[in-house]
């Protein structure tokens, strides 16, 4: 099911947005200049379609062909590629959606925090009395493609997801380190169904959930030794400071 648009929830997304509109940018940028070579290969086919339909079927049948033509040529070079950075930002922020009622629940979430010395960001973090958890959105929708679990291998279509995986688990590390508790990695996903009973799964260290089920998930881990609202509290305060939002 797609993401319906929404309210950005504290910002969600925000690295990923920005890079999507740069994409943007760049896309139209290449697709004015295709139009100085296209547009006018594409009136001048219209006119010789429109002419000859016009002289075999009539005048209506000859400007109905011209259009077409004229149409196809502005849809050909204004046609728009699929825009990843966007559809992850979408992800993200429909997760912070999901996440955000357990702010009232006294969890701390953070979402598009930076770890330093590095380029990655922290799609979220949750800290509750179960301790600590960062979750990574995927955004996975395409009506062509279907998550698969074979042999402790996850695929996305053809395309093999252990290297997102290990960067979740290398993510989670660098929190641990940043903050000195022990950090759980949560990858959550948009759309694709995952192939295990109740929509979840363990798989290299990561859990691997169907995004909807997420907060249900967090909800339902057990309270830990010490993990008191002041700890909370604490760990989400240190957070905030060793963990600054995302910029670059």
């Amino acid at each position: 099911m797609a993401i319906a648009p929404g309210r950005r929830s504290d910002g969600a997304g925000a690295s990923a947005r920005r890079v999507g509109k740069l994409a943007r940018a760049a896309e139209r940028a290449q697709q004015h200049r295709r139009a100085k070579v296209t547009l006018p290969l594409a009136v001048a086919g219209a006119a010789v379609v429109g002419m000859a339909a016009g002289t075999l079927l009539g005048w209506q049948a000859g400007t109905v062909a011209a259009l077409a033509v004229l149409a196809y040529g502005i849809h050909y070079t204004y046609r728009r590629a699929h825009n990843s950075w966007a559809a992850g930002a979408a992800g993200e922020e429909a997760t912070a959606r999901l996440l955000r009622p357990l702010v009232r629940r006294g969890c701390a979430v953070l979402h598009d925090r930076a770890i330093r010395g590095s380029r990655a960001n922290i799609d979220h973090l949750i800290i509750g009395r179960f301790g600590v958890a960062l979750v990574d959105s995927k955004n996975w929708q395409s009506k062509k493609s279907a998550l698969t679990l074979t042999g402790g291998l996850l695929r996305y279509g053809r395309y093999d997801q252990t290297k997102a995986l290990q960067t979740v688990v290398w993510e989670a590390e660098q929190a641990a380190r940043a903050l000195g508790v022990p950090v759980r990695p949560i990858l959550a996903v948009h759309g694709a169904r995952v192939p295990a009973p109740r929509g979840r799964t363990e798989l290299h260290g990561v859990t691997v959930i169907e995004a909807r089920k997420l907060r249900g998930m967090l909800s339902g881990l057990p309270a830990q030794p010490g993990w008191d609202a002041a700890r909370v509290s604490a760990v989400g305060q240190l957070a905030e400071q060793r963990l600054p939002p995302h910029t670059s």
